[in-house]
């Protein structure tokens, strides 16, 4: 983020809201980036349930807050309330129902959530029944409080879609599912990705980067369909030498599913990483030849897209490290790669299989992939990241205060 670009005229208090700080995760990085980039020209204050560590931060996301105030919020009606007292709310937590009240709203998208059923708009209906008729009684006994509180959880909250001036998205994909669910244009700009690993000394390793989901959970990596494309190869001693590694993150709900892959592998030129050390993850980055992705394979994106890759920021890691992704064709990681120039799409597990025989057995072209990869990830830095934050914020602050919501 380089200290030449223009700096606004004016100072503005802004309020950046991240319900999730302590998890430090990716939502956390972009949110503190935000946090960093705007701080450099403005009066900023992190709002959240406990104070931010400083350190913690710096070290794990590589963001620095030091500048950056702290005002405690438990929840949106608290972020809601508060977002009043700034001249600029950004709302980064995910799937926040906030209403902005401040004169500027932004709201950074990571997903707007899954797409409603009829039961869903029933279920929202019968809350909105029930609320209303226990609203009556002027004071509700304990039992019927929490009857109350349940359905108010039934109800779609859509009263703070337009009380934002921005929706900031991160991906064209999540734009889409925004204009499509939430009726609203989003700007996208992409996640800062400032990638710690240079290539190494490239082995004969396709790497798999990613937490460990059990499908029927929603979400998943798909580890264990890309095992069994391996285990294929392998068998039809088509890859000689090759191994694959599966590193990602594990909680105790998914881990049946972990299990799973990792007898899988057993006996098999495949590793098994869980919740690996950094440096682990360092080393078999910098030495990965092929990246592989598979995140939506066998899903249905207009049913289920939350189910796929909202945006990638492993796959813009390992492109940075040198190793040439070979990713599903669909949502974000279509949009970082462009087919045959530094990575290759694919569709069906048979293309997935053809693909990556052609890179194995073409060194020459894999380098060439590789090169192009490693230009391709500087596109996603941090510096594109804060130029289009900071020329936000230049429009913000010479526009002066836009109409707040009431």
């Amino acid at each position: 983020m380089g200290d030449h670009e223009v700096s606004v005229p004016r100072s503005l208090r802004v309020g950046v809201y991240d319900l999730y700080w302590s998890t430090l995760g990716g939502g956390e990085q972009v949110d503190g980036t935000i946090a960093e980039v705007l701080s450099r020209d403005h009066e900023v204050t992190l709002l959240g349930p406990q104070p931010v560590d400083v350190g913690r931060t710096r070290a794990r996301l590589g963001v620095d807050l030091s500048r950056c105030g702290h005002r405690r919020v438990r929840d949106d009606l608290e972020a809601s309330a508060a977002s009043a007292d700034f001249d600029l709310f950004v709302n980064g937590t995910y799937l926040s129902t906030a209403v902005n009240r401040a004169a500027n709203g932004w709201y950074y998208v990571h997903f707007p959530g899954e797409v409603r059923t009829w039961r869903d708009e029933l279920r929202s209906r019968v809350g909105m029944v029930g609320v209303r008729a226990l609203r009556v009684a002027p004071r509700l006994p304990q039992r019927l409080r929490e009857v109350q509180s349940a359905f108010d959880r039934r109800i779609r909250r859509v009263e703070f879609i337009p009380s934002y001036h921005h929706y900031l998205a991160n991906s064209q994909f999540t734009a889409t599912w925004v204009r499509r669910l939430w009726g609203a244009e989003a700007e996208v700009v992409y996640p800062p990705v400032s990638p710690e690993v240079v290539p190494g000394d490239k082995q004969p390793l396709i790497l798999v980067l990613g937490r460990f989901f059990d499908p029927s959970h929603g979400h998943s990596k798909k580890q264990h369909e890309l095992l069994e494309t391996f285990v294929a190869m392998h068998r039809a001693g088509s890859m000689p030498g090759w191994r694959l590694a599966l590193v990602g993150g594990c909680d105790s709900a998914n881990r049946d599913y972990m299990l799973a892959v990792k007898r899988a592998a057993r006996g098999l030129p495949i590793d098994v990483h869980v919740n690996a050390p950094r440096d682990t993850v360092r080393e078999l980055l910098a030495a990965a030849s092929i990246y592989w992705h598979g995140s939506g394979f066998g899903e249905d994106p207009d049913s289920h897209p939350e189910r796929f890759e909202h945006f990638g920021i492993s796959v813009i890691e390992a492109m940075a490290a040198g190793a040439a992704p070979i990713v599903f064709g669909a949502a974000g990681p279509a949009e970082i790669v462009r087919d045959g120039v530094d990575g290759v799409l694919w569709r069906t597990l048979g293309q997935l299989q053809q693909a990556t025989l052609d890179l194995a057995h073409d060194g020459a072209r894999r380098a060439h992939l590789a090169q192009n990869a490693i230009a391709r990830a500087d596109e996603f830095g941090a510096d594109v990241f804060a130029r289009q934050l900071r020329s936000l914020a230049l429009e913000a602050a010479a526009a002066g205060p836009a109409q707040p919501v009431t």
